[in-house]
């Protein structure tokens, strides 16, 4: 089976951080692997097909953020039918399917034990 023959990829994980210039330079040295997007407030790398994430986050929100750990994204043919079908899975919304700038569509929920994840809608190649 192909990764595009409609089964869902994990495509990204996200660090929440306080420190994000540093962790995400550890990363980048320690894995040899360079910056792909870079914004005031987010650093994303490649590493294989995953992108790797850094999120930079206030010193308030660390705790929380640790507690959290990174996030799971998924990467789907159709953003709308799986948001929908998770809900009724028993999902609660953190914020439903929206166009990113530098992302596409992407939707963000919590698992019914309060895990957080996403989904983002599969890219047509060009």
């Amino acid at each position: 089976m192909s990764e595009h023959s409609g089964a869902p990829i994990l495509g990204t994980v996200i660090i929440f951080t306080s420190r994000m210039e540093a962790l995400s330079t550890f990363y980048q040295r320690g894995l040899n692997i360079g910056p792909y997007h870079e914004s005031p407030k987010h650093v994303g790398c490649h590493v294989g097909a995953v992108y790797l994430g850094f999120d930079q986050v206030d010193d308030a929100s660390v705790a929380a953020a640790k507690a959290i750990g990174p996030t799971l994204w998924f990467t789907v043919d159709d953003i709308h039918a799986t948001f929908d079908r998770l809900i009724s899975l028993g999902a609660t919304v953190r914020y439903p399917p929206m166009e990113k700038p530098h992302a596409g569509f992407l939707a963000s929920l919590l698992d019914p034990d309060g895990n957080i994840f996403g989904i983002a809608q599969r890219q047509n190649p060009s």
